[in-house]
């Protein structure tokens, strides 16, 4: 398993603009949350998700389909699309040697599929993930893969409400 680059530097920056944003740990809100459900249901997925990438750790605002609490950042499929600044799509886990290795792979939810759009503050800080997950290996259409980033920028959209 490879771990996403980090500049620290950077990332500091990036840090610092998510925490402007002022989102982190905030309670469930249904706009985010029709958010991770649209994300599941146009992506035929298991699970949806819009993620936030801390200094250390990844932060759910929205889960549909799979429950989870935060996740140690260093295994996080949203941290490689981060570092990647572009949406990221995996068909399938066990071919790619980023991630063949990763818990979340090797055991459950037993990921084999994963999709995700970098979500960006209005000075282009890449903050957090709009995502999806599967069970099996699949293919993205193209036209999924727009809704994907359309649902990213309805996320960027709301940070004026934070």
């Amino acid at each position: 398993m490879f771990a996403a680059p980090i500049d620290p530097t950077q990332d500091a920056q990036r840090v610092a603009a998510l925490y402007r944003v002022g989102i982190l740990d905030t309670p469930p809100a249904v706009e985010f949350d029709q958010i991770a459900w649209s994300a599941k249901i146009m992506l035929e997925a298991m699970a949806g998700f819009v993620a936030f990438v801390d200094r250390d750790r990844q932060w759910f605002k929205a889960r549909a389909g799979f429950e989870t609490g935060d996740v140690e950042r260093g295994i996080t499929f949203c941290n490689q699309c981060i570092a990647d600044g572009a949406p990221l799509w995996i068909e399938d886990t066990h071919l790619d040697p980023r991630f063949v290795a990763n818990p979340f792979v090797t055991g459950a939810p037993f990921v084999r599929f994963y999709a995700g759009a970098p979500i960006r503050d209005p000075d282009g800080w890449l903050l957090g993930t709009v995502c999806a997950i599967d069970t099996a290996p699949r293919a993205l259409a193209p036209r999924q893969l727009s809704a994907l980033v359309a649902l990213a920028d309805m996320v960027s959209a709301q940070f004026e409400q934070y």
